[in-house]
C-alpha cells in the first residue's frame, strides 16, 4: 500500500506530537516522577527538557544538511552500511519493547478502572487491532484526525485538571526542591526518555512538507507537552500529596472525584471516551513508526502490510508479564533508563561526525554560491 501524495502539514504534525508525549500526563509518569524526587516531581519535565533540549537541537541541525531524508538514512549516512544498520536495528528494538509495554499500560488503565470483569487479553487484542487498523490507513490518515480530536482532547484534560483544583492544597508543593538540587537534577538526567519520542519523530520528515516546517512543528509541540506534563504534575501533587506515589494513574483517579450533581454521577465516562481515542491515535503513530522503521532496515517498500504483523508480536510481548506491577516497575523502568540517554547520544554523535566530515562545511559552500 502507497503512501496517500499529501504531506503533513504543521498543524497535523503538532498534533501528533502532542498526542504522543503530551498523554503521558494521564498514565502512571506522574506517579513514577513523584516516586522519584516526592513534591519537586512537577520541576523534573522542563528540567529534562531543558537537557534533551541540546541533543535534539544537534539532531535537527544534522538532518537539515539532508532535506527530505529520515533518520535511518541519515544514521546509514554518516555511520556508514554496517555501523549504520546496527544503530537502527538498536532502535527499533527499544522501540518496540516500549510500544509493547506502553500498550499494555493502557489495557491495565482500562481494566482497573472501567472493564475490571472483562480478560486483559481481550481489551488488549481489542486495542492493538483498532490501532493495527488506523496505522494501515497511513500517516496522512493519523494526522488528519490527530488534528481532529487534539482539540477535544486537551479540552477534557483542562476541564478535568482545572476541576480538581477545586480539592487541591497548595502547601503540598513544598517543601519546594523537595529532596534537594543534587536528586532533583540527578534523576532528570536519567529521565530524558520523557521527550524520546521528538527523537523518533524525525524518521516522517519525508512525510512532511518541509524540513523547517518539521523544526517549527517540533518546537512548538516540544515546549507545549513540557508545560503539559508539569501542570498536570503539580496538580496531582497538591491534590493527592504525599499519597501520589501509591498511586498508579492519577488522572483516573481525579476524574471520579468529578461530578456534576447527583443526576450526573459519573462524569468519568467522558473523559474515559475521549482519553481511549487519544490513545488509540497514539499507539496508531507508533505502529505506523515501527513499521516504517522495519521497512527501513530491511528495504521493504510497501511497509505497511507488515503492521499486523508487528501487532501481533507486540501484543504477545505485552501480554507476557502476569502482573501490572512488573510492567510499571521492572520492564518500562528498564526501557525508559535506556532509551532516553542513548537516543540523546546518537543524536549527538551524528552531528560530531557530520562536523568532522565538513558536511557543514559543504552546506554552507554550497548555500552561498
Amino acid at each position: 500500500m502507497n503512501q496517500q501524495p499529501g504531506k503533513l502539514g504543521i498543524r497535523e504534525l503538532v498534533s501528533i506530537a502532542i498526542l504522543m508525549v503530551g498523554a503521558k500526563a494521564t498514565e502512571d509518569t506522574p506517579s513514577i516522577l513523584f516516586s522519584k524526587v516526592q513534591n519537586a516531581a512537577w520541576m523534573l519535565p522542563p528540567l529534562i527538557a531543558v537537557m534533551f533540549f541540546i541533543p535534539l537541537f544537534l539532531l535537527l541541525k544534522t538532518m537539515s544538511l539532508y532535506q527530505g531524508k529520515d533518520l535511518f538514512a541519515v544514521i546509514k549516512k554518516l555511520l556508514g552500511k554496517y555501523l549504520g544498520f546496527v544503530v537502527c536495528l538498536l532502535i527499533f528494538i527499544i522501540s518496540s519493547f516500549a510500544v509493547s509495554f506502553d500498550t499494555r499500560t493502557y489495557t491495565n488503565i482500562i481494566r482497573a478502572f472501567y472493564f475490571s470483569t472483562t480478560p486483559n487479553l481481550i481489551i488488549y487484542a481489542m486495542l492493538m487491532i483498532t490501532c493495527a487498523y488506523g496505522a494501515k490507513k497511513g500517516l496522512q490518515h493519523v494526522g488528519s484526525v490527530s488534528y481532529l480530536i487534539v482539540f477535544y482532547s486537551l479540552l477534557s484534560l483542562y476541564i478535568a485538571l482545572g476541576i480538581s483544583t477545586q480539592k487541591s492544597n497548595i502547601n503540598a508543593m513544598f517543601p519546594l526542591w523537595g529532596p534537594g538540587y543534587v536528586e532533583i537534577f540527578k534523576q532528570s538526567s536519567m529521565r530524558l526518555t520523557l521527550f524520546a519520542e521528538f527523537f523518533i519523530l524525525t524518521l516522517v520528515i519525508p512525510y512532511v512538507k518541509s524540513n523547517k516546517v518539521f523544526n517549527k512543528g517540533a518546537w512548538i509541540a516540544y515546549v507545549y507537552v513540557c508545560i503539559q506534563i508539569s501542570v498536570a504534575t503539580l496538580i496531582f501533587i497538591c491534590m493527592f500529596d504525599e499519597s501520589l506515589g501509591g498511586i498508579a494513574y492519577p488522572f483516573h483517579i481525579a476524574i471520579r472525584f468529578i461530578s456534576l450533581g447527583e443526576y450526573i454521577p459519573n462524569v468519568e465516562i467522558i473523559f474515559f471516551i475521549i482519553w481511549i481515542m487519544t490513545a488509540f491515535i497514539r499507539f496508531t503513530a507508533f505502529l505506523y513508526l515501527n513499521a516504517l522503521m522495519f521497512g527501513r532496515l530491511f528495504k521493504i517498500k510497501d511497509f505497511e502490510y507488515l503492521i499486523p504483523s508487528l501487532t501481533t508480536i507486540y501484543l504477545l510481548i505485552g501480554i507476557y508479564p502476569e502482573s501490572p506491577m512488573d510492567v510499571t516497575l521492572v520492564l518500562k523502568p528498564l526501557i525508559q533508563n535506556m532509551a532516553g540517554p542513548l537516543f540523546a547520544f546518537i543524536s549527538i554523535l551524528l552531528w560530531l561526525v557530520a562536523l568532522l566530515k565538513g558536511e557543514f562545511k559543504h552546506a554552507k559552500n554550497k548555500n552561498s554560491m
